[in-house]
C-alpha cells in the first residue's frame, strides 16, 4: 500500500465569503459551514470560532481534535463517518497542516461528566506543554438539540459510567460525524492545488537480515471504519490506515491528557517514526490493533494470547506497544509484553503513568518482563494556570469549582493530550 500525503500549510485563518485556500491563508464560509452541521437536526446552534497560538483564550468541554483531511478521486475520506467504508492507507490524501478542527460542548443527559472535562489554553504554561495550543484552531461549540438533554427518557438512562446512555452514545457521534465533516469541507479546497510537501508512506521490501518489528496499538474509545473497536479480537492492519483516516476517537469521557484524539491518530508519532526507520533500522511489518477493558480475565488472556500468536506469525522480533490509559487496559497491556518477552520477542512499553508518588511505582499492574519502558508524563501532576479572560466552550468547568475564566490549580489530566502515547505529546519523566 502506497499512501500519499500531500501538505498544505496553513499560516493563518480567515472567515471570509467563500472557502478557499490562498497564500498559506485558510479563508473560511463561515455560513456555508455552518449550514452544514446542522442539516443533520442534532443541534439547535453551532458556533465557529477561530483561535490561534498566543491569544488568551480557553478552550473547555473539548470533546475531540481532527486536522482537515480530504481524499480526492476514489478515496473516501473519513470512512464509515463521512465517506464510504473502503479500505484508506493508499492513493493520494490531501492535509491541512499546522491547523486543526476542535469540536467543544456541554453534555447531554445520562453523560458521565467525570472525566469528561478537556481543557485547551492557548497562552501560558498550559499552551507551552499542549500540542493544540500551538496549532491554529477552528473551534466549532455546539449546542445540542432539546431531545437530547430530556432526562425523563428512557434513553437517558445511564447504563454505563464511561460511555454513558443512549442518547449521550449517540449525541457524541453525532458530534464526530460532524467535526469531521468540517474537516473534509475545509480540506476539500485543496484537491486542485499543488502540495507544498508530499510524504510518501509504504512499507516497500527491505534487506532481510533486518528485524522484524511489530506496533501494538491498545484501542479505547476508537471507532473503526466507523464500527466500535469493542469485543473484537487482535487484528493485524496496514499502518497506513492509521494514519488516513480509519481510526476515529468516538469517546469524550476519557481522560484528557490520554485521550486518543482524532488528530493524534491521524498524526500518530510513533507509527510514522518507524515508518521513517522502515528499511534502514528494521523492516517495520505491520500493525496489530486490539482492544482495551476486557471485564474478566479470560478475556485478557485470551486477547494477550491471540495478539502475540499474530506477532509471531509475522516473525516479529521486536515490539513497539502503547497503553491508552486507564486500570483494565493495563492488564492486557503487561500481559502481550510479558507473553512477548517469554516468546524471544524483545519489548518497548510506552505510558504514561497513573500515580507516581514516592510510595508508587505508577502502575495498576506489572510484570517483572517489562524491563523497556518509555513515560509519557504523570497525569497526577499538578499544574497552575493563569487567568484567561475569554472561554469558549462552556460557562463552568465539570468537577471543578473555579469560574473557568480564573487562575486553575489542577491535575494534568484535565489538559488535552499532555500525555498522549502516540508520541505527540510533550511530556516524559525519568528515573535516576
Amino acid at each position: 500500500m502506497r499512501l500519499e500525503m500531500a501538505s498544505y500549510l496553513v499560516g493563518d485563518i480567515q472567515f471570509s465569503n467563500r472557502t478557499r485556500f490562498e497564500h498559506g491563508v485558510l479563508h473560511v464560509d463561515r455560513d456555508e459551514l455552518r449550514g452544514l452541521l446542522l442539516q443533520s437536526g442534532d443541534f439547535e446552534d453551532v458556533s465557529l470560532e477561530i483561535v490561534r497560538p498566543g491569544e488568551a483564550v480557553r478552550l473547555i468541554h473539548v470533546m475531540d481534535v481532527a486536522e482537515p483531511r480530504f481524499k480526492p478521486g476514489i478515496g473516501s475520506t473519513f470512512p464509515g463517518f463521512v465517506g464510504p467504508r473502503k479500505t484508506v492507507g493508499e492513493g493520494r490524501t490531501h492535509r491541512l497542516a499546522g491547523m486543526a478542527v476542535v469540536s467543544a460542548g456541554g453534555a447531554v443527559a445520562g453523560e458521565p461528566t467525570y472525566w469528561r472535562e478537556g481543557i485547551v489554553d492557548m497562552a501560558g504554561p498550559g499552551a507551552e506543554i499542549s500540542p493544540f495550543g500551538s496549532t491554529l484552531n477552528l473551534v466549532l461549540e455546539f449546542k445540542p438539540h432539546a431531545k437530547y438533554l430530556d432526562a425523563d427518557q428512557p434513553e437517558a438512562e445511564l447504563h454505563n459510567i464511561m460511555v454513558g446512555s443512549a442518547f449521550a452514545q449517540r449525541y457524541n457521534h453525532a458530534v464526530r460525524v460532524a467535526e469531521l465533516k468540517a474537516a473534509a469541507y475545509l480540506a476539500r479546497c485543496t484537491a486542485d492545488l499543488e502540495p507544498d510537501d508530499l510524504q510518501v508512506y509504504e512499507l516497500a521490501q527491505v534487506d532481510a537480515a533486518l528485524p522484524r518489528v511489530i506496533f501494538f496499538f491498545q484501542l479505547n474509545g476508537l471507532a473503526i471504519y466507523g464500527e466500535s473497536a469493542e469485543g473484537i479480537l487482535p487484528s493485524l492492519i496496514h499502518p497506513n490506515e492509521i494514519l488516513d483516516g480509519g481510526l476515529i476517537n468516538v469517546r469524550s469521557n476519557g481522560q484528557a491528557s490520554t485521550r486518543s484524539s482524532t488528530f493524534f491518530i491521524q498524526n500518530h508519532a510513533l507509527v510514522r517514526e518507524l515508518c521513517a526507520r522502515h528499511g534502514t533500522d528494521f523492516n517495520f511489518v505491520g500493525a496489530i490493533i486490539y482492544p482495551a477493558q476486557a471485564d474478566d480475565l479470560d478475556k485478557k488472556e485470551l486477547i494477550a494470547e491471540y495478539a502475540v500468536k499474530l506477532a509471531r506469525m509475522l516473525g516479529a522480533q521486536g515490539v513497539c506497544s502503547t497503553l491508552f490509559s486507564g486500570g483494565h487496559p493495563y492488564m492486557e497491556f503487561m500481559l502481550i509484553c510479558q507473553k512477548c518477552e517469554q516468546a524471544g520477542i524483545k519489548t518497548v512499553l510506552v505510558t504514561s503513568e497513573v500515580y507516581g508518588t514516592p510510595e508508587d511505582p505508577g502502575f495498576v499492574f506489572y510484570v517483572p518482563e517489562a524491563e523497556a519502558i518509555v513515560s509519557t508524563g504523570r497525569s497526577t501532576q499538578q499544574i497552575e494556570l493563569p487567568a484567561l479572560p475569554r472561554v469558549i466552550g462552556g460557562t463552568e468547568l465539570f468537577g471543578l469549582p473555579d469560574p473557568p475564566n480564573g487562575s486553575l490549580s489542577i491535575p494534568m489530566r484535565y489538559l488535552c493530550g499532555l500525555c498522549t502515547t502516540t508520541g505527540y505529546g510533550q511530556l516524559t519523566a525519568k528515573q535516576y
